[in-house]
């Protein structure tokens, strides 16, 4: 029981420090920064819960050291599965001659993109000057603290990187990824088109997973590089996010 002590206090002080972590590079307000303190907080409490209980001889009973012990076994494993799949499909390559790119939103800093956002269409230019008969999409709405949508900006940013006028389509009302997905479909005026949906590496695996659930047969992720320092809190969040849009039947 002192290991289990030792073990719950060490992944507590990690936990905050990742935290610190993460607000000194980008912000108190990172998407899921709350998961690391509140997991840091909770690890130290449970450190002194344990003690308390050995010091005072408390015991759990049976049962319910077995319910406890089994249900985090079970969420390690599903946790574990999923980000398998995240990470694989993190590494698998589009095919080229798309009929149409999606670029997937994110965060616009005033009327810049952010470096996650940069980091998609930098990948989307590469993809284009390679298939010049690829159209794109830049799919993204605007948010709270962004003067114009992200797809303006998004298409500012793709014309300054000589990408000509009359290849880019402009969705500028969706404000998560199934709408990204399904507001991108009606500009699309091809027949059952082959789509590839840029975006970061751990999001491929949602993304393309709402697209066929929308009807998009052919559908490929490309994905963009991420951020080392924030990768395990884009991780983590994303396995969240892929089971909450299992449950409400987005994919």
């Amino acid at each position: 029981m002192s290991v289990l002590i030792g073990v719950c206090a060490i992944l507590g002080i990690l936990c905050i420090g990742y935290y610190g972590v993460i607000t000194i590079y980008a912000g108190i307000g990172t998407a899921f920064a709350w998961f690391w303190i509140c997991a840091g907080i909770g690890f130290v409490i449970l450190s002194f819960i344990i003690k308390y209980m050995i010091h005072n001889e408390i015991r759990i009973p049976h049962f319910w050291r077995s319910f406890f012990t089994g249900s985090i076994l079970v969420g390690l494993l599903v946790l574990i599965v999923l980000e398998g799949i995240l990470i694989y499909h993190s590494t698998k390559e589009a095919d080229p001659k798309a009929d149409y790119l999606i670029v997937l939103g994110a965060q616009v800093k005033g009327t810049t993109v952010s470096k996650i956002l940069r980091k998609r269409l930098d990948t989307a230019v590469d993809y284009l000057a390679d298939n010049p008969l690829t159209q794109v999409i830049v799919s993204g709405g605007q948010g709270n603290g962004e003067a114009i949508s992200e797809a303006e900006a998004m298409k500012a940013y793709l014309l300054s990187k000589g990408i000509k006028e009359d290849r880019i389509l402009k969705e500028d009302k969706s404000t998560n990824t199934n709408e990204n997905i399904r507001f991108s479909k009606k500009l699309m005026k091809k027949e059952n088109p082959y789509v590839v949906i840029v975006t970061n590496g751990f999001h491929v695996f949602r993304a393309t997973s709402i697209a066929k659930k929308q009807g998009l047969s052919k559908v490929q992720g490309l994905a963009a590089p991420s951020d080392r320092i924030l990768l395990i809190n884009y991780y983590l969040r994303e396995a969240v996010g892929v089971l909450k849009d299992k449950i409400v039947g987005n994919i």
